[in-house]
């Protein structure tokens, strides 16, 4: 899959969850004195302008770009997924939760590089949200709703996935953020 920002491809950012073990919403933390989305953003953009944040609050509005409720309130990553892929349209979306901040663009360079057209998902090993899906899964994803498989691990098994490992080069851009410990620390990761 060659790369540009005319590549048919969208960011979907999921920033509708809980933080329940944040108790504040994650994706509004600062780090560098920017908010936590507005990192994944930048990384976002130098792909694509087609973004997507999948969001309930308002507090997000300003960012510039649609924001958008979960179809079906309260079913975790599981339910933004579904959403995003509901409303995009183009078939590759990149999908990103909100509480990774380091993420840079050789992340998702390094993951869309991976595409294989007989693969429904591409991610990286262990790292669920950052995921290159096909527009196609949004049917897995609904039926995992009805089931009521909310894990995102179990939906993922429904479907033929590409898992590569994460190379030296970017495992420091792949942590994500959900503890006060976390956010205390994340300043060495950086």
């Amino acid at each position: 899959m060659t790369l540009g920002k005319d590549q048919h491809i969208t960011g979907i950012i999921l920033a509708g969850g809980k933080s329940s073990r944040m108790g504040q919403d994650k994706g509004l933390k600062l780090h560098n004195g920017k908010p936590f989305i507005q990192h994944i953003i930048q990384a976002i953009e130098t792909i694509t302008n087609k973004i997507l944040i999948i969001t309930g609050s308002a507090d997000y509005q300003t960012l510039g770009y649609p924001c958008i409720a979960d179809i079906i309130p309260d079913q975790g990553p599981v339910g933004g997924i579904y959403t995003g892929l509901k409303y995009t349209k183009t078939t590759q979306n990149l999908v990103l939760s909100c509480d990774v901040p380091f993420v840079k663009p050789v992340v998702l360079t390094n993951l869309i590089s991976e595409y294989e057209p007989n693969y429904d998902v591409i991610t990286y090993e262990d790292i669920p949200l950052i995921t290159l899906y096909h527009k196609s899964v949004e049917r897995t994803f609904f039926e995992s709703i009805q089931k009521r498989r909310l894990s995102l691990r179990k939906t993922l098994s429904k479907l033929k996935v590409k898992s590569i490992p994460i190379e030296e080069s970017v495992a420091p851009y792949v942590k994500n953020i959900n503890t006060h410990q976390q956010y205390k620390e994340a300043n060495q990761w950086n």
